[in-house]
């Protein structure tokens, strides 16, 4: 019974030693409930910084940047936080977390407020130099003479060089679609182009994607069953319709480039005969020439009841292959509503998993699907079923503590891609005492070249406490 009950937490009792392998910081104060998105970012050899946004409305609101900085030894040293609430009026979205260069990262906020009548897009940026954030309004729109708002998408490039920003405004029935698009380049924030992009036919805009060559690529889908979904190339001069296959419904592509010509990959299911689940193929599609290349069929996610969607984790084109790191999200129950806790609303549970590595050649057939050891009880939004990082050719998961067959397992492994795709232990020095009790954040990870040492967090099991440790790999 002990050992089940341990297996369920996945409590993990260690420690580090303050020694040179091993650099355990302090136990630092971490809002485990509220604080998202948490990134280790503008890292350098003497200091790196974990960002988190905290954005909740209701009676308790907080709207807030922080950035925490720590020395070489994981020590906490400053926090900076910037409370990004206009009034209580004005309800906000975050849309992101961009470095720009290794001394400032931007924060893109949409803030939206009947009473002000207005919906805008704001940047925050905070420059490490001098600790201090400055913010300007990168764009915004007035709301309609019903008080309606249209809605932004901001997403980036698989490549990281661009940023799109598409604020679709809201229509009436059987109004043309109005969408205003500007593509910014990630390093400064400077307009690629703008344009708005108008559609009349019976037709809504499902999702948003950046190519790698700065171009968006929208996904149109039907609002009836009777048509297929298509999508629309947007350059800064030209909007080209691209068709897909009939009857096909895809699910979130991303953009890949091979060379220089981009290509889309995306769950999918047929949407006519008998519908079996809607991950049940993944394929590869050529913009240029507007179709197809492969439509493989998977059956691994289909599987796992009440999955809501299955996310690209990571997009490697290498040796002539693309391998993509996906992972499942399903839903596992309900809990109390966060900003009503005591009313009959519910917030759902969400869980991750199957995780796997995708294996494609470059005329888009599957030639390997490899299910991922994964940390089953992890959940959105401070835990993942894995973590991972591309190490010397190496491809390094960091799960967290798992159980397999009631056996305790290591808890970072790699994948060698040029060896068959064979797993095996990683090597790396530390020590274990029983002290304390911790959980991995196993996607909060980083890997610094010139010394070899991998970096991580950890909360403190049942306490609002987080701890950086880092050690030397073999």
């Amino acid at each position: 019974m002990k050992l089940k009950k341990i297996t369920f937490f996945l409590i993990f009792t260690l420690s580090f030693l303050q020694a040179q392998d091993n650099i355990k910081g302090d136990n630092f104060e971490f809002d485990k409930e509220n604080e998202k998105e948490p990134q280790i970012v503008l890292v350098d050899n003497y200091n790196h910084y974990l960002f988190t946004v905290t954005n909740r409305d209701g009676m308790a609101s907080s709207h807030k940047l922080t950035l925490r900085k720590f020395d070489q030894k994981n020590q906490l040293i400053d926090t900076y936080i910037k409370d990004f609430a206009i009034d209580i009026f004005t309800l906000h979205n975050f849309h992101g977390a961009y470095e720009i260069n290794s001394a400032k990262i931007a924060f893109l906020i949409e803030s939206y407020s009947n009473k002000r009548k207005i919906n805008e897009l704001i940047q925050y940026i905070f420059d490490k130099e001098t600790g201090l954030y400055s913010s300007h309004v990168i764009t915004s729109y007035a709301s309609t003479d019903l008080k309606k708002f249209g809605y932004y998408h901001v997403s980036k490039s698989q490549n990281n060089n661009y940023i799109g920003v598409a604020y679709e405004a809201r229509s009436k029935k059987k109004e043309p679609e109005v969408t205003e698009c500007i593509i910014l380049q990630r390093s400064s924030f400077n307009v690629v182009f703008k344009k708005t992009v108008l559609f009349e036919d019976d037709f809504f805009t499902g999702e948003k994607i950046i190519s790698n060559s700065g171009n968006f690529i929208f996904l149109r889908r039907p609002r009836s069953y009777k048509e297929t979904n298509y999508f629309t190339v947007i350059t800064k001069d030209t909007e080209t319709k691209k068709t897909i296959e009939e009857n096909t419904r895809v699910h979130k592509p991303i953009a890949i480039s091979i060379g220089t010509q981009d290509y889309l990959i995306a769950f999918n299911y047929k949407d006519k005969g008998i519908r079996r689940g809607d991950f049940g193929s993944i394929l590869i599609y050529d913009l240029e020439a507007g179709k197809i290349l492969k439509n493989n069929a998977i059956d691994d996610f289909d599987k796992t009841k009440d999955i809501e969607e299955v996310n690209f984790r990571g997009v490697f084109v290498e040796n002539n292959e693309i391998r993509v790191f996906v992972e499942g999200k399903y839903k596992s129950g309900t809990k109390p509503n966060a900003t009503f806790p005591n009313s009959a609303m519910k917030d759902p549970i969400f869980k991750f998993g199957p995780s796997n590595l995708l294996v494609f050649s470059n005329e888009g057939t599957l030639t390997n699907n490899m299910s991922l050891e994964i940390n089953l009880q992890s959940e959105p939004n401070l835990y993942h079923s894995f973590g991972m990082l591309n190490i010397k050719g190496d491809y390094i998961i960091h799960p967290g503590t798992y159980y397999k067959e009631n056996i305790l397992h290591n808890w970072l492994y790699k994948i060698n891609p040029n060896n068959k795709f064979t797993v095996s232990n990683l090597k790396y020095h530390y020590q274990m005492y029983d002290n304390e009790n911790y959980k991995f954040v196993n996607h909060v990870v980083y890997y610094f070249p010139d010394t070899n040492r991998l970096l991580t967090a950890a909360v403190v099991n049942n306490e609002n406490k987080m701890a950086f440790l880092s050690f030397t790999l073999e």
